[in-house]
């Protein structure tokens, strides 16, 4: 549920609220809200009038940007991001030297320690994007789709947008002998840093648009647009339009990052003339990517915050709880034996011949449909080992007891039947019911919803599957 415009709890004016109640609309804050429990199920109700309270949502965007951003640029820092850092670099000293010796050989060594860089700078967006602090690293399984597609990519990005500084550096240049392309490609920061296009304020502006611009292309670019797509610049002006205040912070940030990068750079050439051996340019190689993994994350930061309206992901994915991770103040007493509903203690000592005699009984009213029976059997047999019922008589059990309004019930059968036999047919089907009795009998939203998306993760070609896609995207 969205949350309104003030979450203030009208009982607790300091407290922010994460409920509100469907039955008397009130805001609910920890203290107004309770968490009770029907059968084996928990769920929210309102402390005032005892009805179900859903959790209020709200827009990531709605959290300060600026703060989330001061976690991003630290990325390189943590944990993660230094193991990350470190077996990069390791693989880009080692390609990086290879690629130091014979010309004829240089080729193949820098192609793969390019595409090592950028197919690990796309997966960081990618893994911000969803909010992992340790995304998956690249496998580099098919080294056309994983590393030379990926360091094509980028490199014709970064390239792109400096092509008007480095075309006005060129034209000020004197003559070369130099093949143009290699001084497009192979040498681009070269190109503009030249003395004539540092005299020229023609060319800073370029260079300066060219920063500007980068973010946007490199974004567009993760999102998986071609080449093109990523360089054009119409496309550009509209994430900026998207984002609106934010865009001038990424833009900020990318020019800061651009400066330290620089200096970066500067120091590791330093390093690389010490020369002790492997260790100077691993060094070297570790400095420079500082930077560059920070714009990633910050670039990930910016599809995590505001993909739905850059059109990346459907709106829905993008909302999160008011109150995090609050709790209602008040918790259900623990489930203990001799409560309503728990086995008799007598139940759990049956012999090996009672045991079987109910079992009998019980299939015996599930092959006859005698629903009454089947039912009140199967409560008694609840002390049983799960996978001496069939998933078959679990789903029975699950959708009788549904029928019947005994949703507790229900849902402790329907959940059998998905775990006595995964690989079965049953237990998709089973976890579609389940979804819709936690959803639309027992007003639990976001556990059918943790449902459905476990249907599409775990029986992606199944008619379940099929379902619970309509369920939880937005129609087209």
């Amino acid at each position: 549920m969205a949350a309104p415009a003030s979450t203030r709890c009208p009982s607790h004016p300091a407290a922010v609220a994460g409920w509100r109640c469907e039955q008397c609309e009130s805001l609910l804050c920890p203290s107004c809200v309770e968490t009770r429990r029907m059968g084996t199920v928990e769920y929210f109700a309102c402390g005032r009038c005892g009805g179900t309270a859903n959790v209020l949502l709200r827009h990531r965007s709605d959290s300060d940007f600026r703060q989330r951003l001061k976690d991003a640029l630290r990325y390189p820092l943590t944990g993660p991001g230094l193991q990350t850092l470190v077996a990069v670099s390791l693989m880009l000293a080692v390609l990086r030297s290879l690629g130091a010796g014979i010309r004829l050989f240089q080729v193949l060594p820098l192609t793969l320690a390019l595409g090592v860089f950028w197919t690990t700078f796309f997966a960081l967006v990618r893994g911000a994007a969803r909010g992992d602090a340790d995304p998956e690293s690249p496998d580099f399984s098919d080294i056309v789709r994983d590393n030379l597609w990926p360091g094509l990519r980028g490199l014709c990005v970064t390239v792109g947008v400096f092509l008007p500084a480095i075309a006005r550096a060129l034209f000020l240049a004197p003559p070369s002998a130099d093949p143009f392309l290699l001084l497009v490609v192979g040498a681009p920061l070269e190109t503009v840093l030249s003395p004539a296009a540092l005299a020229d304020p023609l060319t800073w502006g370029l260079a300066l648009l060219g920063v500007l611009w980068l973010p946007w292309a490199w974004l567009l670019a993760s999102m998986g647009q071609s080449i093109l797509g990523a360089l054009h610049p119409l496309r550009a002006l509209a994430c900026i339009r998207a984002l609106g205040r934010a865009a001038a912070t990424v833009m900020g940030v990318f020019v800061m990052l651009a400066i330290v990068h620089a200096a970066i750079h500067r120091q590791a050439d330093a390093i690389l003339e010490f020369q002790v051996f492997f260790l100077s340019r691993w060094f070297a190689e570790a400095a420079t990517l500082i930077a560059p993994f920070a714009a990633a994350n910050v670039l990930g930061l910016v599809l995590y915050v505001y993909g739905d309206a850059l059109g990346y992901l459907p709106t829905r994915e993008f909302m999160e709880p008011v109150l995090a991770h609050a709790v209602p103040e008040r918790a259900p007493q623990p489930l203990r034996g001799g409560e309503p509903g728990a086995p008799e203690p007598a139940d759990a000592a049956l012999s090996a011949q009672e045991v079987a005699s109910r079992l009998a009984t019980f299939t015996q009213a599930v092959e006859a449909r005698d629903v009454p029976q089947a039912l009140a059997l199967y409560t008694a047999l609840r002390v049983l080992p799960r996978l001496n019922v069939s998933p078959t008589q679990h789903l029975f059990v699950g959708q009788a007891a549904a029928v019947e309004g005994n949703f507790p019930l229900s849902v402790e059968a329907l959940e059998a039947a998905a775990d006595a036999a995964p690989e079965d047919p049953t237990a998709p089907r089973a976890l579609v019911l389940l979804a819709r009795v936690q959803g639309e009998k027992m007003g639990n939203a976001v556990r059918a919803e943790e449902i459905y998306r476990y249907i599409l993760h775990r029986y992606p070609d199944t008619e379940a599957a099929r379902f619970a896609h309509a369920k939880v995207m937005p129609a087209a």
